[in-house]
């Protein structure tokens, strides 16, 4: 798995996941998986402008065990960047053009806790 921190300059508009973390878990280098995620998913339109830890997986789709992970990893490697990261997960899922191929691309976004904000 490939990590990014990005800073989304302008937001993205599309239907994402957005899943609620358990906020004790969301801080935790070595949450429980069965605990991590409190709800969702729900649709959310809108990643706004912001800083972000990302994910990008060559996948159409995450299984449940298979989101758990990935999440967990994203939340390690923040956590080990210094990063205090907010309880929120955005699941993307969209097809890259490359080469001419469209391949699936499924995309875990986790965002960061910017100082003087909340």
């Amino acid at each position: 798995m490939n990590f990014f921190r990005v800073f989304l300059k302008n937001p993205i508009y599309e239907k994402l996941d957005c899943y609620t973390l358990n906020q004790d878990e969301a801080a935790s280098i070595n949450p429980v998986p069965e605990l991590l995620i409190t709800c969702g998913p729900e649709i959310a339109t809108v990643l706004e402008v912001s800083e972000y830890y990302v994910v990008q997986i060559q996948s159409a789709g995450l299984h449940n065990d298979d989101l758990l992970e990935a999440a967990i990893e994203l939340q390690k490697e923040a956590l080990w960047n210094r990063c205090k990261l907010k309880n929120k997960l955005y699941l993307r899922r969209l097809t890259e053009n490359s080469s001419g191929n469209n391949s699936p691309v499924t995309q875990l976004w986790r965002p960061v806790v910017v100082p003087g904000s909340l």
